[in-house]
């Protein structure tokens, strides 16, 4: 998709379709979308009276010009009330518009947005918010059809905004199009099926990103991994044919800083739940049970990309969790990178487990402050449904840190208690901790579980499993995979451009 930007006069523009935007509540059409309708003999307003147009979010309805201007056609967006709106609404809303305009057959659109929006917002945020609707809501997964579809694509699109800059235009667009580029790589990588995307797989696929964006990269392999005695991750993979990996990636944005920010993300490739195996019904989903690990991947892309003055290690545990003889059991002991031993209760509770090697490693590898994401527990969907992420942390100022680079992404997260009690459910009589203690507090128990492998580094657990996959079409995200935590982990790593110590 191609960005432009025009200050040619409305009603005077030749495009395939025009947008314009429209919100609940205004007793009268405001900016230029009053202007068109001016020039559409208002043809809109009788729309709005009649009660066919009433600004609700996420209504489109597409106008017939009739010659009366040279754009074939007009887009109506609603917007929901005016007073309630935020450029998160803005983002879902240009996304619905442009599946529309899709569906339609537009290949040339634009956007026209009227100066009673610019000026609620810095202009350059709105301008990444429409280009962020627009990448993110046409994305599609490809997959393996021999007949694709129909290739629909919406090849241009301008953006008419009076009063803004060309430098709000310019970084604006830059941004949208770099965050959305990564959110939909992470899409991409979570809808591959576990046979096209192995933990080896995966570690060539993190190769290419570094490459191309120019991040230091390595991967550990298994021999590698049992000489360093990742002893968890190389657990969790025994009873697979896949080998495991260990993927380091550096950005090293602020050599001469000594703050490392630290991304730790959940690489299985697939579940099976080892020999405490899942119900057959619904297995074919984890092969997303790597959706952390496609966040950190397509967060570094997201860096790369954009050069913010910080430092950020990335570390991703990948294997897959099989079934044979030479599995671990429930009853097992085993060992970790950080020495705490680990009496295994459950199988299916393997995440944490490889998690552990990996936030230990991030550490030895210097971070300072941590961040994990992983689709780790059913459990946070009893919690809190598909609508957010549940966040888990030893450090509460570190936790809004991250929070507030989550309500900038426009990615919800919810915090969950870390009362010491919940400790009791890992206490083990013959290892360090258990790795599971039962149904109560199950997303918490988790949390409770890393803190360990955490210490003392300021750190945030985000477990992704209830918002990793939509289950319907909405707003930003097509049905599918949504590549959440991408945007925040970026957002997060540019905040702290220019501020590091």
């Amino acid at each position: 998709m191609e960005w432009k930007v025009t200050g040619e006069a409305l009603a005077s523009l030749v495009t395939d379709c025009l947008l314009v935007v429209h919100t609940q509540g205004e007793e009268a059409l405001q900016g230029c979308t009053r202007e068109v309708d001016e020039a559409l003999d208002h043809r809109i307003s009788r729309l709005v009276t009649e009660g066919e147009i009433t600004g609700k979010h996420g209504e489109v309805t597409l106008i017939h010009n009739w010659g009366k201007i040279p754009a074939k056609r007009l887009l109506v967006l609603g917007l929901g009330k005016g007073g309630e709106l935020d450029l998160d609404k803005v983002k879902n809303g240009m996304a619905i518009a442009a599946r529309k305009a899709r569906a339609a057959g537009v290949k040339q659109l634009t956007v026209a947005c009227s100066p009673t929006l610019n000026n609620r917002w810095n202009p350059a945020d709105l301008v990444q918010a429409v280009v962020e609707g627009f990448e993110l809501g046409v994305y599609r997964y490809r997959g393996y059809k021999e007949e694709q579809q129909e290739d629909r694509s919406l090849d241009t699109v301008w953006l008419a905004m009076p009063g803004v800059t060309d430098s709000a235009f310019a970084a604006g667009i830059e941004r949208g199009r770099v965050f959305a580029a990564a959110t939909n790589t992470a899409r991409d990588l979570t809808h591959e099926p576990a046979n096209k995307l192995t933990p080896s797989i995966l570690a060539e696929r993190a190769l290419e990103i570094a490459d191309r964006y120019g991040i230091e990269a390595e991967v550990l392999d298994e021999q590698k991994l049992n000489e360093l005695g990742m002893d968890a991750l190389l657990a969790v993979s025994r009873a697979s044919a896949e080998a495991p990996r260990m993927i380091v990636l550096h950005y090293r944005g602020a050599p001469e800083s000594k703050e490392i920010l630290g991304w730790v993300g959940k690489g299985v490739t697939f579940d099976s739940g080892g020999i405490q195996v899942k119900p057959g019904r619904g297995m074919e989903e984890m092969k997303g049970d790597m959706a952390g690990a496609a966040a950190v991947l397509g967060a570094m892309q997201a860096i790369g990309a954009l050069k913010p003055h910080c430092n950020v290690t990335a570390v991703i545990p990948t294997c897959e969790n099989m079934i044979n003889g030479n599995g671990y059991r429930p009853g097992d002991v085993i060992s970790s990178f950080s020495g705490k031993t680990i009496e295994i209760q459950h199988t299916d509770a393997e995440g944490r487990l490889i998690l552990a090697d990996g936030l230990a490693y991030a550490r030895r590898l210097g971070a300072t402050s941590l961040v994990n994401v992983a689709t780790l527990t059913g459990a946070v969907i009893v919690a809190l449904g598909y609508a957010a992420t549940g966040l888990m942390t030893n450090d509460e100022k570190w936790a809004e840190e991250v929070k507030a680079a989550a309500r900038v992404a426009g990615e919800k997260m919810w915090e969950l208690p870390m009362f010491e009690e919940y400790g009791e459910y890992l206490k083990s009589e013959v290892a360090d901790l258990k790795n599971e203690g039962g149904a109560p507090a199950g997303s918490i128990q988790g949390g409770m579980f890393l803190k360990h492998f955490a210490e003392e580094t300021p750190w945030v657990h985000l477990d992704i499993a209830g918002t990793a996959e939509s289950k319907k079409e909405s707003g930003i995200h097509p049905k599918g995979s949504t590549g959440v935590a991408v945007r925040t982990l970026a957002q997060l790593a540019m905040r702290f451009d220019g501020q590091v110590k």
